[in-house]
């Protein structure tokens, strides 16, 4: 876990845009490229800082007794990390001057777990390396921490982001409220932020008390998100004449997924600081 600080100075600029999404799972033959490409073709022309939560990388080897298919192996080859890393790399050099950091989820941790190799390690080194970019390598989960100076000026307004790529089952029923509330419950931030669910899930006001540097009581609003994920879940076959693709979440997860990150705008044209999300 880490923490670190992103400098925004708003004496000119009121407006600032992050794109918050994850489980993007290069290598997996049901990933929503065009929906992919959309958002992020969104997010560069609203200038916006992307973070990437985890699950960059499918990543789902032949070994995997539990989740792997054949028929969703999306290049059929003996270098499978290579070439989703690769594929990775080629999409994401596009966007790579809005990128401010990459995570790692499950699916790249199983990885390191049993082959001693970091992938999101790698990508990010390719991506700097390439371009001559610092995107921040994640990990699993830490803070972002945004501090909104005016000018010269000493003040600073802190938005602070807790973010935790996930863990656990599906959340059919709770839709993820349940793992946001534990975290919510035990890191102090402005917003918590998971992925990993396939769910898209967005609690936008919670309000705690709090007494400011004054001695004066306040209501602080904090929010809590999942994103989703950019996977079709289901296909349709006709297994007799072409053969059968079934996708693990058609398999393990009976509903439909939530798709797609959120875009989060922060506003400072006011006394305080204020935020809204799109979905």
């Amino acid at each position: 876990m880490q923490a670190f600080i992103i400098k925004e100075d708003y004496s000119k600029q009121k407006d600032f845009n992050y794109f918050l999404c994850s489980d993007i799972h290069f290598g997996n033959k049901g990933q929503d490229r065009e929906l992919l490409k959309k958002e992020f073709d969104y997010a560069k022309e609203q200038n916006a800082k992307i973070f990437i939560n985890g699950d960059v990388l499918d990543l789902i080897l032949s070994g995997d007794r539990k989740r792997y298919h054949p028929s969703s192996d999306a290049y059929g080859t003996d270098n499978n990390v290579n070439m989703t890393i690769n594929d990775a790399f080629d999409f994401l050099s596009d966007y790579v001057d809005n990128i401010v950091m990459i995570g790692t989820g499950n699916h790249e941790t199983s990885v390191s777990k049993f082959h001693h190799f970091d992938p999101t390690q790698q990508l990010i080194y390719s991506l700097n390396l390439k371009h001559k970019t610092k995107i921040i390598h994640g990990q699993y989960s830490g803070y972002i921490v945004l501090h909104f100076h005016h000018g010269d000026q000493n003040a600073v307004k802190r938005f602070k982001i807790y973010y935790n790529h996930g863990q656990g089952g599906t959340a059919e029923v709770s839709k993820g409220t349940i793992d946001l509330n534990r975290h919510m419950s035990t890191k102090m931030s402005d917003l918590c932020w998971l992925g990993h669910k396939h769910v898209k899930t967005i609690i936008p006001c919670e309000h705690m008390l709090d007494v400011n540097q004054a001695g004066e009581i306040v209501a602080k609003q904090r929010a809590g998100i999942i994103t989703g994920a950019y996977m079709k879940v289901f296909h349709q076959y006709d297994a007799m004449k072409k053969g059968y693709n079934i996708s693990y979440g058609e398999e393990r997860m009976r509903g439909l997924q939530g798709t797609g990150g959120v875009m989060m705008k922060i506003n400072l044209s006011g006394k305080n600081l204020s935020r809204k999300f799109e979905l």
